[in-house]
């Protein structure tokens, strides 16, 4: 039952969508990912956009801006009582992160100020790779004893990105609003799809006869296509302090989802069967399927002390018990675990997840400029507390509720970030930026069916981003 239990759960883990970077979303640039991403109360640059669209107002001339970024996961495997399981694995991807252009009108609408941009942000990335090991025996009522090694090959490849056009404008001197219409489509820049490669292999000792069995699978989800909206408003509550809300709607997507499948097992020869056998079957299956991702709210504040430093926070929370896969049959899975979404009893329930993220952003200003500045250094640094849904910690207990199966909270994660800045001529920004998050004997639901699985993930994201002013 052992080995049973952990094939079924590798089927079920074959349907997951597994997140490279943090799930919670954020905007782009390497100065905010500098302040720890907490820029909603700031965004006053040409990533606005991503961040909070009600920003915008505050570009005086128009700008571009381009993004490239460095994703890094490493993870550590363990086990208790499975020594095989520990093993340490890593993947990277690089990428064009972002690419904007924002322009203030140059006339007034209704006697206020109104910007326009467009964008483009590659809004997930699902790298992952992995190899596993885990090894089992067992004996029948007879005796006869059950010897299994299992390895099985994991890769993930893909992301999500948008082409969002954005609009803000003045309510009253002190207040704006903006939108944005993020519409999730391949592009000329990257393809809107990701896949699931796992290989599995088996080696089962049944007394004196082996038993070599080899399933590769290929999951694929093609051209996803969707739209959701994010709304955003930004309040200069006094000359230093900010204060923003921003709100990303959920919505559902459509892809083209194709299954491809194989089962090859060979009987090695043995006393009981001299010849031995070979068996191969498998198929392909093609249906079109909805995708569900969850509303977020974000909360931002920032202070200005003064000419040279700025502090900012953000709170963001978000509800997956929204994050689903629809099926042509009308069943839905929950992305997080699988789960059949339609069971009434044995639903799970996922706690919402919540970010709070702290940033600093200090510039060296001469204490007496010359009339013309020709270049400016900025420091930043912050930091962040993250989480990702989960499903229970532990197996659920006889005396809970058949509802409550399945219930767990977030797991946690803890990171830094550092950032640069140099401004030349105030025509030409370049910002770099690096954080390290890291989840702690996080995601012990990665895995079912191996008792007691753990690991340790550190991630770490490098962006480089460059802003023009004109």
């Amino acid at each position: 039952m052992g080995v049973l239990a952990f094939w079924l759960s590798v089927a079920a883990f074959a349907q997951e969508l597994e997140i490279s970077v943090s799930p919670s979303p954020v905007g782009s640039g390497a100065r905010a990912a500098g302040m720890a991403d907490a820029f909603v109360a700031i965004a006053d640059d040409a990533t606005a956009a991503s961040w909070n669209p009600a920003g915008l107002v505050q570009l005086e001339r128009p700008e571009i801006s381009v993004v490239g970024s460095y994703n890094g996961v490493y993870e550590k495997f363990f086990a208790r009582y499975h020594d095989e399981v520990d093993s340490e694995h890593n993947a990277h991807n690089v990428d064009l992160n972002y690419l904007s252009a924002a322009c203030p009108l140059p006339f007034l609408v209704l006697g206020r100020n109104v910007t326009v941009a467009l964008n483009y942000q590659r809004k997930y990335d699902f790298t992952r790779r992995f190899r596993l090991q885990y090894n089992t025996a067992a004996a029948t009522r007879q005796g006869t004893p059950i010897n299994n090694l299992l390895r099985m090959d994991f890769e993930q490849e893909g992301g999500l990105s948008t082409l969002t056009p954005a609009l803000a404008f003045e309510v009253t001197h002190r207040l704006s609003l903006g939108a944005a219409l993020n519409l999730w489509r391949s592009n000329l820049l990257s393809d809107n799809s990701w896949e699931q490669n796992i290989r599995t292999e088996s080696f089962t000792l049944f007394g004196p006869t082996v038993y070599v069995t080899s399933t590769p699978s290929r999951e694929e989800y093609l051209d996803f296509t969707g739209e959701n909206v994010t709304i955003g408003v930004l309040w200069n509550a006094t000359q230093k302090l900010n204060l923003a809300a921003r709100y990303d709607s959920a919505f559902t997507g459509d892809a083209d989802y194709r299954l491809t499948t194989a089962q090859l097992t060979n009987v090695l020869p043995s006393p009981l069967l001299p010849r031995g056998s070979f068996s191969a079957t498998g198929g392909v299956s093609k249906e079109t399927r909805h995708v569900r991702f969850p509303a977020t709210i974000a909360l931002g504040a920032a202070y200005r002390a003064n000419d040279r430093l700025t502090l900012s926070l953000d709170v963001t929370r978000t509800d997956w018990n929204d994050f689903w896969v629809k099926d042509s049959n009308g069943i839905r899975h929950s992305l997080v675990d699988f789960s059949n979404l339609e069971d009434p009893i044995n639903r799970p329930h996922f706690d919402p997840t919540h970010t709070v993220r702290f940033g600093a952003e200090y510039v060296f200003v001469p204490k007496q400029p010359d009339e013309e500045l020709k270049h400016l250094w900025t420091l930043r640094g912050g930091l962040f507390y993250d989480e990702e849904p989960a499903t229970g910690k532990g197996s659920p207990s006889k005396f809970r509720l058949l509802a409550d199966r399945g219930s767990g909270e977030p797991e946690p994660f803890y990171g830094f970030a550092l950032g640069c800045g140099f401004l030349a001529y105030h025509r030409v920004n370049i910002d770099a930026a690096y954080q390290l998050r890291y989840g702690p004997q996080a995601n012990r639901d990665f895995i079912r069916g191996i008792t007691d699985f753990r690991e340790d993930m550190v991630q770490h994201r490098f962006l480089l981003s460059t802003v023009i002013y004109f």
